[in-house]
């Protein structure tokens, strides 16, 4: 279980984070919704060790997490995506995945020539589940172009990959619908759902609203760095202070 306590996050004089506690479960999703400037995606960074907290704490199946390199947090299980996909532009599709998937090992390059059949054998498995991933994200008719030809939709499917690479645990992502085709965005849909099944617990900013809606267990509203409510999609749908700060109407 994913716990949040009492995150609080300064720039100078301005309080970005004032307190923020959230729980989250394995299996479920949160949808992390609010208006521009309201602290999200600074949460995220809190989070997943890209922003050392002034105060409170991260913990993950009772271990805590803040404070530590986002490496250490992401080899304790929990991984982000970023709003801009960071792709290796140059390299094929396969191969980012592969990276990903490679950065798992903590073998040293000596090791790696003393024992270069384990090496071999685990390379070749890297490749397996790499090529396991582009059926997966229907991207296997691209791996071997560069990453950077992709269209926005592809992208996010190739970052939604490269984090599934180094198995999970939490998984926070950040607007995987932003930029995206119809069509794409329906199988970034299912392909989010189909995480709830695996058992990772996923955390997404997005303001998409509808998209939100459909596929969160829980809605956290945030508002000027505070938590306004955290509740089911209806609950937040029918709260008229969700209306008011962020809504505007309610989402057909």
């Amino acid at each position: 279980m994913l716990r949040v306590e009492n995150i609080h996050k300064s720039f100078g004089g301005l309080k970005v984070l004032q307190g923020i506690s959230l729980e989250a479960q394995p299996g479920t999703i949160t949808g992390i919704i609010g208006p521009n400037g309201a602290g999200k995606s600074t949460l995220f960074s809190a989070i997943s060790g890209f922003l050392k907290p002034d105060a409170g704490s991260v913990m993950l199946d009772g271990e805590r997490l803040d404070g530590l390199r986002p490496d250490l947090v992401a080899a304790r299980g929990l991984v982000r995506t970023f709003q801009v996909p960071r792709e290796f532009g140059d390299l094929t599709v396969l191969d980012n995945l592969r990276v990903a998937g490679s950065q798992m090992t903590d073998e040293s390059i000596l090791a790696a020539l003393v024992f270069w059949r384990r090496t071999a054998q685990h390379e070749g498995e890297v490749t397996r589940r790499a090529e396991e991933m582009l059926q997966r994200l229907n991207l296997a008719a691209v791996a071997d172009n560069q990453a950077r030809a992709l269209s926005g939709g592809q992208k996010k499917l190739l970052e939604l990959g490269r984090t599934l690479m180094v198995n999970p645990r939490v998984l926070l992502i950040d607007e995987p619908f932003a930029g995206v085709a119809p069509a794409l965005r329906d199988q970034l849909v299912a392909h989010l759902k189909g995480l709830r099944t695996a058992g990772i617990c996923v955390l997404i900013i997005e303001h998409d609203i509808e998209a939100i809606m459909e596929i969160s267990d829980r809605i956290c509203v945030l508002v000027e760095g505070s938590i306004l409510l955290e509740g089911t999609p209806a609950e937040v749908q029918r709260d008229p202070r969700v209306l008011s700060a962020y809504l505007g109407s309610a989402p057909a």
